[in-house]
């Protein structure tokens, strides 16, 4: 397998192996996933369908089936939790730290989204509210990765 990688005019540039497995190791955790959540709710497809379904003969936002809320909150716990693994293994295989960073602030992002979702299932919070957190949190976590960024770059 050749180590180079044609750029879009022409020119090459060096491609590092570890990107292809962390690809390919990003991808079977996401079916992973994908697989977790239709384990905990066979009907998800069907509950989301007809909660979709409902809301364009209403015209209006309405709450979604507890299925779909649960899944969701699993999805994204899980997604962000799978982010933080990714993070660990580029440092492990010594890829990019910046990359590295990146997966643990979106893993941050993503795992309290899930906790916003999941007050959101126990009626602490309502969903305007889940949004406007969740947008307030990254934010911070853009400009936070910013200031790294540029503090690594220095």
């Amino acid at each position: 397998m050749n180590d180079w990688e044609d750029g879009c005019f022409g020119g090459g540039r060096k491609r590092r192996r570890g990107k292809d497995y962390l690809g390919l190791l990003s991808f079977g955790i996401f079916i992973l996933i994908i697989g977790a959540i239709f384990i905990a709710n066979p009907n998800i497809i069907t509950d989301f369908s007809q909660w979709v379904g409902q809301m364009v003969d209403r015209e209006q936002f309405i709450r979604p089936p507890d299925g779909v809320i649960f899944g969701a909150y699993v999805f994204f716990a899980l997604i962000g939790i799978s982010n933080f693994f990714k993070a660990a293994v580029r440092l492990w295989i010594k890829d990019s730290p910046r990359q590295a960073i990146s997966d643990t602030l979106s893993g941050v992002a993503l795992v309290f989204f899930a906790y916003l979702i999941h007050l959101y299932s126990q009626y602490t919070i309502e969903w305007q509210i889940v949004l406007a957190i969740e947008i307030i949190i990254i934010g911070v976590l853009v400009v936070v990765y910013s200031l790294i960024h540029y503090w690594l770059t220095k």
